[in-house]
């Protein structure tokens, strides 16, 4: 099974992010994606540069793919787009636009997360369009991805760790929280490295803002299932960055991968890597805010 980053969903300084890919060639995951899923005005990494870091990840080893916006709503983000399929010919679409964009014949394309790939008949699609690899979308339950992946035999990923993406807009709740509309972008995104956190009246967080996208307040992680994933063929589980401790996040998976560590010290170990809950009832077919542990669905 393999083990893969996501690309950043937050905004971090251009020289956060050049450090961060530089430990990311030393983490033990088998791909890496990078590029922009969120908004085109965050102030990433340049063409050249992203150029240099493919690089730098594929000398040490990694699969690399492009992530697409999960959105894509105007022409400055259609020739965002453009630019960043041209750069390397591996590309996640995010947006059923990329799918026009890309030759198939000549580039490897994977289905992102954010493409609602519910059943059969939408990975057969895909699937006639090109696409190699889907990505469920995070609120598919266990049941739904192993009838997905038997009747269609698709090659899976599957969301395992991470603040989990909910839903994108064309406007930016961040800068609405800062009296601006998207247009008038200050980049209030960089004060939230890992989002700007939303409670109810009563004070308990609920979701998490990050410009057009709203995130889960937890973090959703299937660590606990991993034996399950693998049973029901899942290939390859994915972990979406955090501002701190992804190292140790992706180290404790990948013991957890390599068995040399059970559930429970797994969950233990990450306990120590977020300041946050968890949650993953959506893969027990619950409501995506609880936290079920496998053995109360009779596995493992």
């Amino acid at each position: 099974m393999e083990l893969t980053l996501g690309p950043a969903l937050f905004e971090w300084k251009k020289d956060e992010l050049f450090r961060f890919y530089e430990d990311v060639a030393s983490m033990p995951v088998d791909r890496v994606y990078i590029g922009e899923a969120v908004c085109v005005k965050k102030r990433g990494l340049g063409e050249d540069e992203l150029r240099g870091v493919i690089s730098m990840l594929q000398k040490a080893g990694k699969k690399v793919a492009l992530s697409s916006l999960a959105v894509i709503s105007n022409e400055e983000e259609l020739e965002f787009t453009r630019r960043l399929i041209a750069l390397h010919p591996s590309i996640e679409a995010n947006d059923m636009a990329v799918m026009n964009m890309v030759d198939a014949k000549k580039t490897e394309v994977f289905a992102g997360p954010h493409i609602t790939t519910y059943n059969g008949p939408s990975i057969e699609f895909l699937k006639g369009a090109g696409v190699r690899r889907v990505s469920f979308p995070v609120e598919m339950s266990r049941e739904a991805i192993s009838h997905a992946v038997r009747e269609t035999g698709v090659e899976s990923e599957v969301f395992a760790h991470g603040k989990a993406p909910l839903a994108f807009s064309w406007r930016c709740y961040t800068s609405r929280a800062h009296g601006l509309d998207k247009t008038g972008c200050k980049h209030h995104c960089a004060m939230y490295p890992d989002g700007m956190e939303l409670k109810t009246l009563e004070g308990t967080p609920v979701f998490t803002v990050n410009g057009t996208s709203i995130l889960s307040a937890d973090v959703y992680s299937l660590i606990d299932f991993v034996e399950d994933l693998r049973e029901i063929g899942v290939a390859a589980l994915r972990i979406s960055p955090q501002y701190k401790n992804t190292a140790d996040v992706v180290q404790t998976f990948r013991k957890r991968l390599d068995g040399e560590l059970n559930a429970q010290e797994a969950v233990q170990a990450l306990r120590a890597t977020t300041t946050n809950g968890f949650c993953n009832g959506w893969y027990a077919g619950k409501a995506g805010i609880e936290l079920i542990e496998a053995a109360g669905l009779g596995i493992g």
